[in-house]
């Protein structure tokens, strides 16, 4: 409109444009907020990586010289189990018979080769026997592991274990690869009942495990989504250096963690910011800092905040610290740990302008004395790592399988995550745990589980 016909106008109609113009600027200026904020991906959130746009690669491997990597080598020779003499039995030249005549090595090559795969069929005939002194009917006992309830051995129980719960293969694949592979003719409904029965006997190990993450002065824990009979459920684990604890349950909220510690009440609870985590029943906490660098590096990209800056740096500062803390004497060790947490309280004190920056200050005023338990003891990291790379198989089973078709595979799934991860924390090789596991005749539990001082 041009001046005279705004001239024209009354007030009200003059204020009822005004507005208009207002909220369209908001509007825009939201727009231009959008367009112009760097996006949010792992890099500065806590959005996983999977999630977060790959960038392509620049083409500039002959800028570069030559192709960075480790440092090639040759396979090394092993004691051969058949020797194949490669002699020449007639000369080439005149026909001479060369059989007996004394040979000189030139050299030697080596090829690995796997035998043919096929199925051992073993059937046990019981039998009985008629004393002739007594007449008393004598009979023979199936062998462990080779009575009629059983059809298939605990080494291929434990391989179908294995494929499905290690390796994530679903149930059709599986049989596939069984019937191919090994020449095993196999149901699915075969495969599931092998499971099931699987895991109703590492059930127990599960349980003595959980007995012992409680009573662990230290516990990690995290979460992830799972998808079971067709409904959204969460994948809860409890941590520790020597287990992991896994449970599937349909919510997300704290009653999970008061129901796993029952009475417990750990010294120091490492987690996330998660509501949930927050309200875990221990004396002490530890923040995430991979999570807190991240978040604060959004506020560097998006604001070029210098309370994040500052405030990320003083982070880095701690975990350097700590890293090198067993180079340090007492004395100075202590020294900087006090230096860092003046600098800390500084930090929050000071003027910050930005909206992030705001934010996570008032977020970091409320959780001051979270920040940096790790420095005051040796037995607490300083993130939440452990826990998510416990739940990392879990996230690749998901996305493999597309979830749980039931609530006893789910159930069975934390079983399998809880007993295996737990063994190979303590060094114990996962295919021979599931095959002790399931042989029919008692043996030790392959897991030593000791309860922490």
């Amino acid at each position: 409109m041009t001046r005279k016909q705004l001239q024209q106008l009354s007030k009200p109609e003059l204020i009822e444009i005004i507005l208009q113009l207002q909220a369209r600027m908001a509007e825009l200026e939201e727009q231009i907020k959008r367009l112009t904020e760097p996006p949010k991906d792992c890099t500065n959130s806590s959005i996983p990586p999977s999630q977060s746009p790959k960038p392509n690669r620049a083409n500039e491997d002959s800028k570069r010289g030559p192709k960075r990597g480790h440092q090639g080598q040759g396979r090394r020779r092993q004691q051969p189990d058949v020797t194949v003499e490669c002699r020449p039995h007639r000369c080439g030249r005149c026909g001479a018979d060369l059989t007996d005549v004394p040979a000189t090595l030139l050299g030697t090559s080596q090829v690995v080769e796997l035998p043919p795969i096929q199925p051992l069929i073993i059937e046990a005939r019981r039998y009985q026997v008629t004393c002739p002194r007594c007449a008393h009917h004598q009979q023979a006992d199936y062998p462990p592991g080779l009575g009629p309830q059983r059809t298939f051995s605990a080494r291929i129980e434990a391989l179908v274990c294995y494929f499905h719960h290690v390796q994530h293969v679903s149930y059709e694949r599986l049989q596939k690869l069984l019937g191919q592979v090994f020449g095993l003719a196999i149901s699915q409904g075969t495969i599931a009942n092998i499971i099931r029965r699987a895991a109703r006997k590492l059930q127990p190990q599960a349980e003595k495990i959980r007995v012992t993450i409680r009573a662990s002065p230290v516990i990690g824990c995290d979460e992830t989504g799972a998808r079971v009979d067709g409904h959204n459920q969460w994948q809860w684990v409890f941590e520790t250096p020597q287990a992991s604890y896994h449970l599937i349950v349909p919510t997300r909220g704290s009653q999970v963690i008061k129901e796993t510690l029952g009475e417990a009440q750990p010294q120091v609870w490492v987690s996330d910011c998660f509501s949930a985590q927050l309200k875990a029943p221990a004396k002490q906490r530890q923040l995430c800092l991979a999570h807190q660098l991240r978040n604060l590096q959004y506020g560097i990209d998006a604001e070029r905040c210098g309370f994040c800056y500052r405030m990320q740096q003083l982070l880095r500062r701690a975990l350097g610290l700590n890293k090198h803390r067993d180079r340090l004497s007492l004395h100075i060790f202590a020294g900087q740990v006090k230096a860092i947490e003046a600098a800390c309280d500084e930090l929050l004190g000071g003027p910050v302008s930005t909206r992030t920056g705001q934010r996570l200050r008032k977020h970091y005023r409320k959780h001051r004395d979270d920040l940096f338990t790790f420095l005051h003891r040796l037995d607490v990291p300083a993130d939440n790592n452990a826990s998510e790379r416990a739940l990392r198989k879990s996230v690749v089973h998901r996305k493999v399988s597309g979830g749980f078709r039931s609530a006893w595979g789910a159930e069975a799934f934390a079983i399998f995550a809880t007993v295996l991860q737990t063994a190979q924390k303590q060094g114990h090789d996962i295919l021979t745990t599931l095959t002790s596991a399931l042989e029919p005749s008692p043996k030790p539990a392959p897991l030593t589980l000791t309860e922490p001082s």
